[in-house]
């Protein structure tokens, strides 16, 4: 029997609510999956490449059979992702076998319910359809290469139709399937588990594209999630209302202890003078062949900086200026069976009657190859990186030092990059580290590492999204960043563009960097290494109002 009309109504919105509520914690779910969606691993952006084809295989670029690659900055779109260069993929000849990709050898941490490869591709009016059989070559058994007897293929099928425009493509990596069942069946693209060796491209329909066909691609990444994009698909999303960067840098004049002087004759460079927020300054953590301890902080030193209005960063860095080839350095074992006790008891002291905050910065740097402390140096075990920085903020709690933030910092990438050096194994526990940090050079180091351009963005991401997803409550500082000059002859993006394109990069998708702090030494990273580089960092960073001057809003994080 039909129910009053007024009783049906009831019934209605009473089954309607049920759909809602059973249907609203999924929609919540996706919602908030989207709003997580995030740039995870930077493949190459092809902003630091020469034009033409002479730095693509030094740089792991390849191509085989009917296919030829060259750099380009004819039709690339010049937005946030996309930039002034890319790369041209040309079909050649006739034959049948063509493909294009790149060797990668690296260890990054791939989700495969969550993550999507994504690329951007212009495919010109008249190409026809082409088909690109999009492959995955992961390293199961850790030998570095890509063996189909041993290791996984994990394939799909893209489909580029000559629209003539440029078009983002994000392809979920649950789409992929393994072709090489020899393997063990599992997506292994991570820290611990196997490294993506090859991003392979194969023109599946060869023999119906014809020679002369070109296409465009660039800006080959992988996300959690699609791509998010702001309202144009390349450009980067924006930042959240409450996003700031403060300011920092550091300068030779702390060579000699005169730490002010790093903020006036930084600042003294630009007009209109914007005051910095942070002064980053070094003290040599060593002691010299009969165990005395020297280059203490100085007090009245330390406060100066507070009372000029900056919060000081101090790092401890052995190799000081001033230290002796006889100094002992410490590695960990000899922190953690406490050689270094009264050395860093000395500092709790000093700091403790210093008039303000002093963000500290220990064992910085430890997934390189370079410092004593460095996991590569001390039996690969990034366990013990951690051990040897709560012991050393322990030596502080112990004394009672209420006015240090203890600053956590890995480099932008892992040298050696392996398995055992992943940054998130050598972190000490939220109870222990106050900030993180993050230090991004471009062309630093020696031999190869310094021919290598790599924009801030590709250099920096990696870390930044597993610091940022990993750590959310912890403020994230750029403790030290600066990029090399270009030198005669070489093309791609200038210094100037670098500084320009690390400023938008800050502002968008890399939004929740709380400092950039520039190391101002060394000729070449100088920011006025060039007039085109100190306008860029004029225009692009000091005049940006995202940029904020002086200490205050980093001071109300660090409370």
């Amino acid at each position: 029997r039909p129910l009053p009309v007024e009783h049906a109504d009831h019934e209605q919105a009473d089954s309607e609510l049920d759909v809602v509520m059973r249907v609203l914690p999924v929609f919540f779910l996706f919602f908030t999956f989207l709003c997580q969606a995030q740039l995870k691993f930077l493949v190459e952006d092809f902003e630091g490449f020469n034009l033409g084809r002479g730095e693509l295989q030094r740089n792991g670029f390849f191509t085989y059979g009917g296919l030829e690659q060259a750099i380009t900055d004819r039709g690339c779109n010049q937005r946030d992702y996309s930039g002034s260069r890319c790369i041209e993929i040309s079909r050649k000849g006739k034959e049948e076998f063509a493909g294009w990709g790149k060797g990668v050898s690296l260890n990054v941490e791939l989700d495969q319910r969550y993550d999507y490869l994504n690329f951007y591709v212009f495919s010109q009016k008249g190409n026809g359809p082409a088909v690109f059989r999009v492959e995955l070559q992961e390293d199961d058994n850790a030998d570095h290469t890509y063996k189909k007897e041993h290791d996984d293929a994990w394939v799909v099928r893209q489909n580029i139709e000559d629209k003539g425009d440029w078009e983002l493509v994000s392809i979920p990596l649950s789409k992929f399937h393994d072709v090489t069942p020899s393997g063990d069946a599992g997506f292994n693209i991570s820290y611990h588990h196997g490294k993506l060796n090859v991003i392979l491209f194969a023109l599946e329909n060869a023999d119906k594209v014809a020679a002369g066909k070109r296409w465009l691609f660039d800006f080959l990444c992988f996300s959690k999630g699609p791509l998010p994009h702001g309202s144009h698909p390349m450009d980067a999303p924006g930042p959240a209302p409450e996003d700031f960067s403060a300011l920092g840098a550091w300068s030779a004049e702390g060579n000699s202890a005169n730490f002010v002087e790093i903020a006036s004759t930084f600042e003294n460079q630009f007009t209109p003078r914007k005051k910095l927020g942070v002064v980053h300054f070094f003290q040599s953590f060593s002691v010299d062949k009969d165990g005395a301890e020297f280059h203490y902080p100085s007090v009245e030193r330390i406060n100066k900086v507070i009372r000029a209005g900056y919060t000081p960063m101090i790092t401890l860095e052995d190799h000081f200026v001033n230290a002796s080839a006889h100094t002992k350095q410490p590695n960990l074992y000899s922190i953690v069976d406490g050689h270094f006790d009264s050395f860093l008891g000395y500092w709790a002291h000093q700091i403790k009657d210093v008039e303000g905050t002093v963000l500290l910065r220990i064992l910085h740097e430890f997934n390189g190859d370079w410092y004593s402390w460095c996991t590569v140096k001390n039996d690969r075990n990034p366990y013990l990186v951690a051990k040897a920085f709560r012991y050393i903020v322990n030596i502080f709690r112990e004394n009672n030092v209420r006015n240090v933030k203890f600053v956590w910092c890995p480099n932008s990438m892992s040298v050696p990059q392996e398995s055992w050096n992943y940054i998130m194994d050598a972190y000490p526990g939220d109870d222990y580290v106050d900030v993180v940090g993050l230090d991004v050079y471009n062309g630093a180091g020696t031999g190869d590492a310094v021919d290598v351009w790599r924009s801030f963005r590709r250099e920096g991401i990696e870390n930044y999204f597993i610091l940022t997803q990993l750590l959310p409550s912890k403020p994230l500082l750029i403790c030290e960043t600066a990029s090399r000059e270009r030198r005669p002859g070489e093309g791609g993006q200038t210094k100037g563009e670098w500084i320009a394109e690390l400023s938008r990069a800050v502002r968008t998708d890399m939004s929740k960097i709380r400092l950039v702090a520039w190391f101002d030494e060394k000729h070449t990273f100088k920011v006025n290494s060039s007039k085109e580089s100190l306008n860029s960092f004029n225009r692009h960073i000091l005049r940006e109002p995202f940029f904020k001057e002086g200490r205050g809003a980093l001071q109300d994080l660090l409370k």
